[in-house]
C-alpha cells in the first residue's frame, strides 16, 4: 500500500463517517442506553445460572460495572455492523468480488458468534465451577460484581475474536504476508504455541479446560490454512478496468 492509497482510504473513511455519522451515533447511543437499562436483569439471570450472588465493595462499583457490562453486550450485538465496516476497509485493498465479499462477511459473523457461544456454554461454566470448587464450610465465596463483569466480558470477547483466526490467516495469505505452504512445515511449533496460549488465557490450570481452547484453536489454524490455499487458487477479486477518458 502506497501513500496515495492510504490517503484515498482515509479520505473515504472521513466522508463515510461524515455522511453516515448522523445516523450511526444516535443509533449507537440509543442501543447502548437500552442495553444499560436492561443490564441489571441480565446480571440477575447470570446470578441464577451460575448460582452465585454478586456483591460490591465500593459505592461506585455497581454503576461502573454496569457501564462495562453494557459495552460488552453492545459490542456483541452490534458486531455485524462493526465487522461490515472492517471488511469494507479490507475490500478497499483486495477488491473482492461481490459473492466473496458476502461470503467473507457471513463467515466472519459465524466464527465470531461461535466463539462467543463456545465461551458462554463451555469455557465459562466449567471454569467458574472449577474455581468455586475450592470453597469450604469456613471459606465461602463472595464474587465481586466488578470482577465477574471483567471475567465474563474478557472471555466472551476474547473467544469471539480468537475464532476469527481462519479469516485472519486467509486475509494475510491474500495480502501475500503469509504463505500457507510454509506454515504447514511448523505444525508442531504452532500446536505447542496453541497449548501455551490456552494455558495463559483459560481461567483454570487443568488439562481439560486448556484442551477446550487449545484443540479448537489448532483446528481453526488448520481451517485457516485450507481456506488460504483455496483462495490462492481462485480469483476472488474484481478485475480493474482502465477507462479511457471520453472526448469532449
Amino acid at each position: 500500500m502506497n501513500h496515495f492509497q492510504l490517503a484515498k482510504l482515509l479520505k473515504n473513511i472521513f466522508f463515510l463517517f461524515k455522511k453516515k455519522g448522523i445516523y450511526i451515533l444516535p443509533f449507537s447511543l440509543l442501543t447502548y442506553l437500552a442495553i444499560f437499562f436492561y443490564s441489571p436483569q441480565i446480571l440477575l439471570y447470570l446470578e441464577k445460572q451460575f448460582q452465585q450472588k454478586f456483591v460490591f465493595f465500593t459505592v461506585s462499583e455497581p454503576i461502573l460495572s454496569l457501564l462495562r457490562f453494557s459495552f460488552t453486550i453492545f459490542f456483541i450485538i452490534t458486531f455485524p455492523f462493526t465487522y461490515l465496516g472492517l471488511i469494507s476497509l479490507a475490500n478497499e485493498f483486495l477488491n473482492f468480488k461481490k459473492s466473496f465479499f458476502i461470503l467473507f462477511y457471513f463467515l466472519g459473523l459465524l466464527f465470531f458468534y461461535l466463539g462467543v457461544a463456545f465461551a458462554y456454554f463451555l469455557t465459562l461454566p466449567y471454569g467458574i465451577k472449577f474455581l468455586l470448587s475450592f470453597k469450604t464450610e469456613s471459606l465461602e465465596a463472595n464474587i465481586s460484581l466488578s470482577n465477574f463483569v471483567d471475567f465474563f466480558s474478557f472471555f466472551l470477547l476474547a473467544f469471539g475474536l480468537i475464532f476469527e483466526l481462519p479469516l485472519f490467516l486467509a486475509l494475510l495469505s491474500l495480502l501475500k504476508i503469509l504463505k500457507p505452504q510454509k506454515l504447514t512445515k511448523y505444525r508442531r511449533e504452532i500446536f505447542f504455541f496453541c497449548v501455551v496460549f490456552a494455558a495463559i488465557i483459560t481461567p483454570t490450570p487443568d488439562a481439560i479446560n486448556m484442551s477446550l481452547l487449545a484443540i479448537p484453536l489448532y483446528i481453526l489454524f488448520e481451517v485457516g490454512l485450507i481456506l488460504g490455499k483455496f483462495l490462492e487458487r481462485i480469483n476472488i477479486r474484481e478485475v480493474d478496468t482502465q477507462r479511457e477518458p471520453q472526448p469532449d
